[in-house]
């Protein structure tokens, strides 16, 4: 069983790892935990394999996070369904689904409230910081 919280109502959920053979109700699924990167036939599987062991992230993962980031906001716009995971839903997959709603045009600050919220997510203050600043920088775009 696949425990996630839309985030947009039927269009954007944020959860822990999916077991694989279980059925969801989503076309794209990301996986965010490097630890846990299955074959998950029958959906478009994006991958994105973040480390949660030590903030801040590095380079390479902050340059994942806005690639990836930028293609669930693609996804949801061609009206697919994306769920964003992590092992447990609350970080990794937190970062990610945050960014995409401030790209949305969602308000970074409401963003992660109702994270914490939804999910107990971002309590990792770096993740929860670049969606803080995305907005920013968007903004200044």
């Amino acid at each position: 069983m696949s425990d996630y919280t839309y985030l947009i109502p039927h269009k954007l959920a944020q959860g822990s790892a999916p077991p694989p053979g279980v059925a969801l109700p989503f076309d794209t699924i990301v996986l965010a935990a490097r630890e846990y990167q299955p074959d998950l036939p029958g959906y478009e599987v994006i991958r994105v394999p973040l480390s949660d062991e030590g903030p801040p992230p590095t380079p390479e993962e902050q340059e994942l996070i806005r690639i990836n980031s930028s293609r669930i906001v693609r996804r949801l716009l061609a009206g697919r369904r994306v769920l964003v995971t992590c092992w447990r839903g609350r970080n990794r997959s937190g970062v990610l689904a945050g960014r995409a709603l401030v790209e949305l045009g969602n308000e970074p600050g409401r963003v992660v409230e109702t994270i914490r919220r939804l999910r107990n997510g971002l309590t990792n203050l770096y993740f929860a910081d670049m969606v803080l600043n995305h907005g920013a920088q968007r903004q200044s775009a």
